[in-house]
């Protein structure tokens, strides 16, 4: 499976990333880690895997980010 982001790649929290820091808002991160996998603790039973990443969002990490939670940034200017 092909991940969404790569190591680098700017990003901004969609409104389900909101729920782990709401702080966030307009703030543009930086993934600074590969894609991995984790298995949810609570739905082991069924193996559901997530693939997450480590953001840095205004000089603070956030650890195992689920891919769900993260759009691409995308500057949003006018030809001038």
């Amino acid at each position: 499976m092909r991940n969404k982001f790569k190591l680098g790649d700017l990003i901004c929290l969609n409104n389900y990333g909101f729920l782990i820091t709401p702080d966030a808002k307009g703030i543009v991160g930086i993934i600074i880690s590969d894609a991995y996998s984790i298995v949810a603790p609570v739905e082991s039973e069924n193996n559901s895997f997530y693939t997450v990443y480590d953001i840095l969002f205004n000089g603070e990490l956030f650890k195992m980010v689920p891919e769900e939670f993260l759009e691409r940034y995308e500057k949003n200017e006018k030809d001038p």
